[in-house]
């Protein structure tokens, strides 16, 4: 059995997003996030004695880190070092590679992957078991052709993994690696380390082609961004389990006013939601509904900011974890329609992979295989297409997207 972690899009100088008018102590929480979500990791690693870690790109936000976040970067190599864990990285659309940014060398215990040319690194556990890894980097913030196609066939080894940074999609109609989920499985893998997309997801039905999703959420839009994959693998099989390294959550609470008539009613039932024995700082979105009875004053001190200004300033006094960052008065339009914390993009690049006949055909296997469903499908030629729309329809119809939701 091999045992390792798989990370991607760590961004650990990236910014939370949306934030204003913050107190400074809380600024310092913020800044301090991303250096402890990657110690986090390495905690993991160490107490789970892993092999070694995957960092599937984009470790970094900017393709030139600060000399601090390096630093730290450095020193938790270190840690890794001391436990002889090795780290195999590669480099991302935003952190993309060009060796003179970086002013420190990197360990020994940490192979990297520099070279938009894919290469195979080959690797021995302390149990004795090969691996093969295999994987590129980007060197320019585009990628657009298929890298799949460049990855060699499974080698004579005990397991081969590959490291892949990039989208779903048709060669040419993206910017960011589009593959093909089939050419990917037919190179006989066991596992495939997917970056470049920040919602935990699996592709396929062994669960061996996953995205972790970013460990740490930095918009409202990523609030289950926050964990890594603990991925243990053994011949013919293949187990994951998501460990939880965040340090800023994201939260959203829909709170009625129904019952509410005064500002300081709204005050007090608003006050009944906010648990301040919380070990994380979570940020919280509060959003109102039932307030068409409310005078006018009451609405403006909502909409204006004045009472998020007010309840923040009393979260921060008493050191709080919590910290509401937004309130707004829900559009009631949505009532009846489930929310899905997922955005357009997504949903439409999901719906994108299965213009691709082979994957269609897949999910649908038993229909095609099936005599008398084929002839009837011969009368529908534009049957995919049509499928593909009425899911979109469906979707729509049944659930609030996130950019919606507001």
């Amino acid at each position: 059995m091999v045992k390792f972690i798989h990370a991607a899009d760590l961004h650990m100088d990236r910014s939370f997003e949306g934030l204003i008018n913050l107190d400074k102590q809380v600024q310092e929480k913020l800044l301090e996030a991303n250096l402890k979500v990657l110690s986090n990791i390495i905690e993991e690693a160490i107490i789970n004695d892993v092999d070694f870690i995957l960092f599937a790109g984009d470790s970094f936000h900017q393709n030139r880190p600060s000399l601090k976040m390096q630093k730290h970067f450095f020193d938790q190599m270190q840690r890794l070092n001391e436990k002889n864990i090795h780290l195999y990285m590669i480099f991302g659309n935003h952190d993309y590679y060009q060796k003179e940014r970086y002013w420190f060398t990197f360990p020994e215990n940490v192979h990297l992957f520099v070279s938009e040319k894919v290469e195979t690194k080959e690797t021995i556990t302390k149990a004795g078991e090969t691996i093969a890894i295999s994987g590129f980097s980007y060197q320019h913030r585009w990628i657009s052709n298929d890298k799949v196609v460049e990855f060699p066939l499974r080698n004579s080894v005990d397991y081969h993994v590959g490291i892949y940074h990039g989208e779903v999609g048709e060669e040419k109609n993206g910017n960011y690696a589009p593959f093909q989920l089939s050419k990917m499985q037919e190179k006989g893998y066991d596992y495939w380390a997917l970056g470049h997309i920040h919602v935990p997801m699996t592709l396929n039905e062994k669960g061996t082609i996953n995205y972790p999703g970013a460990p740490q959420g930095h918009t409202q839009k990523e609030q289950s961004s926050k964990s890594v994959l603990l991925v243990e693998l053994m011949p013919g099989e293949c187990q994951t389990k998501s460990l939880e390294v965040a340090e800023i959550y994201w939260e959203t609470v829909t709170i009625s006013l129904r019952q509410t008539q005064t500002t300081q009613d709204v005050l007090q039932i608003i006050g009944k939601h906010l648990n301040e024995e919380i070990p994380k700082v979570t940020l919280l979105d509060i959003k109102v509904t039932n307030y068409h009875h409310l005078n006018q004053e009451v609405i403006e001190r909502v909409q204006s900011g004045e009472l998020l200004e007010y309840l923040m300033e009393i979260l921060v006094s008493r050191s709080s974890n919590l910290l509401i960052w937004r309130i707004s008065i829900k559009n009631e339009e949505f009532t009846n329609r489930v929310p899905l914390n997922v955005s357009h993009a997504l949903v439409e690049q999901i719906i994108e992979s299965y213009h691709i006949s082979e994957d269609f055909h897949q999910i649908l296997s038993e229909i095609y295989n099936h005599s008398d469903a084929v002839r009837l499908l011969h009368d529908f030629p534009d049957y995919q297409e049509r499928t593909l729309n009425r899911a979109r329809e469906i979707l729509k119809q049944d659930f609030i997207f996130e950019e919606e939701n507001v």
